[in-house]
């Protein structure tokens, strides 16, 4: 597997919409954003409900299939590609909101969720 990508930083909204945003490269041009917006799910068929993984512009976004936390490093698994992310230079605070985020994206275990962050 190809070396983590570099995370400068992450941005989490936790309103309507739930995200958290992995910005990638050194000065965070890109993204890959993680999605869920349990208020307007009713309106898909049950295999499109979930978590939509977003990385390249005009990509259609993949659903979540797990994610791997760890003090450095963090594991994305989506329907469509993996990605390895190094998280190193994010703040305890930053990464605690990211994963209460996830957490609660994760209200009907749609995906694996695992925390090995300290």
């Amino acid at each position: 597997m190809a070396a983590p990508q570099h995370v400068p930083f992450v941005t989490v909204e936790d309103e309507d919409d739930w995200v958290v945003s992995f910005a990638l490269g050194p000065r965070g041009a890109d993204r890959l954003t993680l999605v869920r917006t349990p208020h307007l799910e009713f309106m898909l068929r049950p295999e499109q409900r979930g978590v939509s993984v977003g990385a390249e512009a005009g990509q259609r976004p993949a659903l979540l299939v797990a994610v791997q936390w760890g003090h450095k490093c963090v594991d994305v698994v989506s329907t469509a590609k993996r990605y390895s992310l190094d998280i190193s230079k994010v703040d305890n605070a930053t990464c605690n909101a990211a994963l209460r985020v996830l957490g609660k994206m994760n209200f009907d275990q749609r995906f694996q969720l695992a925390d090995g962050y300290p």
